[in-house]
């Protein structure tokens, strides 16, 4: 069964080849692409459904160059999530470029990338996720400088120069690490067993470097300017980057080396969890206090998606089952929840041509379908119950007082009344506000671009509602590494 594992990481890099050698019609290329990611999906639903545990090992020299692939549940559920948000972003991306010409390179990387997140998924030991991780880098750099502006190539050599000092330091934390152990294998609550004292400092700094590393592209604070800078791309970029592809593989990265490497109770002994700790409270506040200055709506979200990822990160190094349980699904919900809104601010840009908060007065009454998307995401995402971000902040908050921390949830509670401050402008502004005397001219919105905002909604609401499937997921995947 091991061609279960390569199929769903390859089979996207031979659509991305067979369009970059081969420009074809639009119509034909929507077909090629919407074939590719709902192949793929399918694929990875297989995996699903013969889930047991296989391992492969694709080169092996030796005990560190070894490129081996694994299906475990955690990876199962990130792939699963990935591949699901991914048509719809296909379908988006074909309505938000109908007609536009010189975007064929987008759909090429647009698959590449796919590849690149579903082999991160997929990486059976540290050294094959280091790879893809950079695979990731490369293939997402075209997004950036998509517009072939200076802005774009500036905003896009700063994502590389940021990610390839993320992953310098990751490579030599996992160079101290090996030096060490021998072993770069996951192994659920990791393969350190018992630390000396006088080891503690050398885990402390290899774990700062590879947490501090692979936190580059999880937006960790002060690692995190590429991000805002990202969003001089275009839309359907914008949502990939900021919503699925590359901060979630940020933070799936971080949850292996914290969970499958080096394990709570060997991170606790040399205090690895209160290092993190204080990089990512500031995230979450920081974060918060940035996003409520933006005019810019891109921005808004941009800054608002630093913030929330600090509340995944926090569930990864409290070290409760309730915490880890409540980051995995906020890492699940932000990523459907932030990919709607981004769908939805994308649409209001392509049909007015607006992008400030001060431009889209009364806007709501022109596009009301868009703007009551965009408010029912912003509630789940404020976490006004019963809604999905209620749901996973609950378990964050309780999963921190079971570990003796009380400034943990005043500092979510403070983070949500700042969500509520950013987001609700914007809501406020849209339905409330009155449309100016000269009404902005609204182009007809493309149905593909529509119907993933109503689905996409329609899912937040129903996770929300029903998100104990999930958590029953993720609370196995708690008990085999707490």
């Amino acid at each position: 069964m091991n061609f279960l594992l390569v199929l769903p990481i390859l089979f996207p890099f031979l659509c991305a080849l067979y369009l970059f050698f081969r420009e074809v019609e639009e119509k034909y290329r929507n077909r090629v692409v919407f074939f590719c990611v709902l192949f793929n999906f399918l694929l990875v639903l297989l995996n699903v459904f013969y889930f047991k545990n296989s391992f492969f090992h694709v080169i092996r020299i030796n005990s560190f160059f070894d490129i081996a692939l694994k299906v475990d549940l955690f990876g199962l559920v990130f792939s699963f999530l990935v591949s699901t948000l991914w048509i719809f972003a296909a379908v988006y991306a074909m309505g938000y470029y109908s007609h536009e010409k010189n975007i064929h390179t987008f759909f090429v990387f647009f698959c590449a990338t796919l590849g690149a997140v579903i082999g991160l998924s997929f990486s059976g030991n540290l050294f094959t996720l280091f790879l893809f991780y950079e695979l990731l880098t490369f293939v997402t750099f075209p997004l950036f400088t998509l517009t072939h502006t200076k802005e774009a190539f500036r905003s896009g050599y700063k994502y590389l120069t940021y990610s390839i000092s993320g992953t310098t330091a990751s490579l030599i934390g996992i160079l101290l690490i090996f030096n060490k152990v021998g072993s770069l294998d996951f192994i659920p609550g990791g393969i350190l067993s018992d630390i000396a004292p006088h080891d503690y400092s050398y885990y402390l700094l290899a774990y700062g470097l590879t947490f501090l590393g692979f936190g580059v592209k999880a937006g960790l604070v002060p690692f995190h300017s590429w991000l805002p800078s990202a969003m001089i791309a275009p839309t359907p970029v914008s949502a990939l980057l900021d919503a699925v592809a590359v901060v979630k593989s940020g933070i799936f990265a971080l949850t292996r080396i914290t969970y499958f490497v080096f394990g709570p109770v060997a991170i606790m002994a040399f205090n690895g969890n209160t290092f993190a700790l204080i990089f990512i409270l500031i995230t979450i506040v920081a974060g918060s206090f940035l996003a409520l200055h933006q005019k810019n709506l891109k921005k808004r979200l941009a800054y608002s998606t630093i913030s929330q990822l600090g509340y995944i990160m926090l569930g990864l190094v409290v070290f409760t089952p309730n915490s880890f349980v409540g980051g995995m699904l906020h890492m699940i919900f932000h990523a459907v929840i932030k990919i709607t809104l981004f769908f939805c601010v994308g649409a209001i840009m392509h049909v007015t041509r607006k992008t400030s908060l001060d431009e889209i007065a009364g806007i709501g009454k022109q596009l009301p379908k868009l703007m009551w998307c965009f408010s029912l995401c912003s509630i789940s995402l404020i976490g006004i119950p019963p809604t999905a971000g209620y749901v996973s902040k609950w378990y964050l908050a309780t999963g921190s007082l079971q570990y003796g921390n009380v400034f943990v949830p005043i500092v979510l509670l403070l983070s949500a009344l700042l969500t509520t401050g950013y987001l609700f402008p914007i809501i406020s502004t849209a339905f409330f506000m009155p449309l100016p005397e000269k009404k902005p001219h609204v182009h007809s919105l493309d149905k593909r671009m529509l119907i993933p905002i109503i689905v996409l909604t329609a899912t937040v609401i129903t996770i929300g509602f029903l998100p104990n499937p999930l958590i029953e997921v993720l609370t196995r995947i708690s008990n085999l590494v707490m």
